[in-house]
């Protein structure tokens, strides 16, 4: 069996699409404590998650601020999940990822390869203009805008176990705790989201952590439910936030090799 691992999920609302990722989680998945953080959710949907913690099926933390129940966005509400890890893994999980058979110990398969942090999702990005502008020619149209600078871009998913890649991504990433121990969790500025798992990646690296991607960890996402219909999020606007900020941040730094980065 594979090493106890914390669990940590949002939870905004959408208790039909959390219900059903309970199921999954719970039918395919051993050696586990599951940290539900409750941000902001409704009466309704806080109910069933303490009713469940009273059972203890999991634990629940709630996003306070000024005695309230709070949104306080992915980032932020991750990283309030991490400050409750106990067991030496963990990971960040969303409530629109329905795990099958053994991915967790796929997961930790992969891990036991010499890596420090493994994703179930790889992304390739575009380096910098500056360092490589051959590879960043062209143009993104981002509804009527035209963007000619492509740097840190994330222009690609894996797709091909033998596809080479930048970074990966939160959901479903398994961290040694030692890693947040030693460089935190998720840069703030880029909250509410977009941008966090890269930078992640990035300063794990400059830290001398490894990263692996594990193809076989087989999870369904039903991508943005997670936001659900929220109002107060433009996404657009958002991501082009978060971008310019993680450009900013880096300013020309990019990984040595976008391969697999195992311990040499």
């Amino acid at each position: 069996m594979h090493p106890k691992t914390d669990i940590i999920c949002l939870v905004h609302n959408q208790l039909d699409t959390t219900k059903k990722f309970v199921q999954h989680l719970f039918d395919n998945t051993e050696n586990f404590n599951l940290i539900f953080v409750n941000n902001g959710s409704d009466k309704s949907t806080t109910q069933w998650l303490n009713d469940g913690e009273t059972e203890g099926r999991w634990h629940v933390i709630n996003a306070i601020e000024n005695g309230k129940l709070v949104n306080l966005g992915i980032i932020k509400g991750r990283n309030l999940g991490a400050k409750y890890i106990t067991a030496d893994y963990f990971l960040n999980i969303d409530n629109d990822q329905f795990v099958q058979k053994r991915w967790l110990e796929q997961l930790h398969l992969k891990m036991s390869e010499g890596y420090d942090i493994v994703g179930c999702e790889a992304w390739k990005m575009f380096p910098p203009n500056k360092l490589f502008p051959n590879d960043s020619g062209g143009v993104i149209m981002m509804g009527n805008t035209a963007i000619k600078d492509k740097s840190y871009y994330p222009h690609k998913r894996c797709t091909n176990k033998h596809d080479k890649f930048t970074y990966i991504g939160c959901g479903g990433m398994l961290i040694k705790r030692e890693v947040y121990e030693k460089i935190g969790l998720f840069d703030e500025r880029f909250s509410v989201f977009y941008f966090e798992d890269p930078d992640f990646a990035f300063r794990s690296m400059q830290a001398g952590f490894k990263l692996g991607w594990c193809p076989e960890c087989d999870i369904v996402h039903l991508a943005h439910q997670t936001i659900g219909n929220q109002k107060m999020f433009d996404k657009q606007k958002q991501f082009l936030q978060s971008w310019n900020r993680f450009k900013e941040k880096w300013n020309g730094w990019f990984p040595d090799t976008d391969t697999d980065r195992r311990k040499k």
